[in-house]
């Protein structure tokens, strides 16, 4: 089997960014609270959904046929050799790293949505981290920071 026979299996790698995209809508119902959430609920998981996608493509079109290449158990074949396919790799993960860490926020029509989604996974994020102090002080026996 040679490139111009390798099997296009597209459907994985769509299913792969869908369910990104419901996994992060369905944590944007269900995990923020009214008080994570200051512009309107739509707008926050319109954000998910946008994010969701974006990550969501970028495994299931650079992760997942990665993986699917060394999984392959027909042998060495230097047509589709999986050693071509990993120099995707390091920078599909520094893409990912640098859409986590908020490059997307930029973006002209989508900003809106993703900074709204932004700002609720930061304050619940920063209440979580609240509620695991109070936790870990009451532990350790100190009082609270008034």
């Amino acid at each position: 089997m040679n490139a111009e026979h390798a099997p296009l299996m597209l459907w994985i790698e769509g299913v792969v960014a869908l369910v990104f995209m419901l996994a992060f809508v369905v944590h944007a119902f269900f995990a923020f609270k009214p008080e994570h959430v200051e512009h309107h609920p739509t707008r926050v998981r319109i954000g998910a959904a946008i994010q969701g996608v974006t990550i969501g493509l970028l495994i299931g079109f650079v992760i997942v046929p990665l993986r699917m290449g060394y999984m392959d158990v027909r042998g060495f074949d230097p047509g589709i050799s999986p050693a071509l396919s990993s120099l995707s790799f390091l920078p599909a993960f520094l893409l990912l790293v640098i859409i986590r860490r908020g490059a997307l926020l930029k973006m002209p029509v989508l900003s809106t949505y993703l900074r709204a989604y932004r700002r609720a996974s930061l304050l619940k994020a920063r209440d979580d981290a609240e509620k695991a102090l109070a936790k870990l002080d009451e532990i350790e026996g100190r009082k609270a920071a008034a």
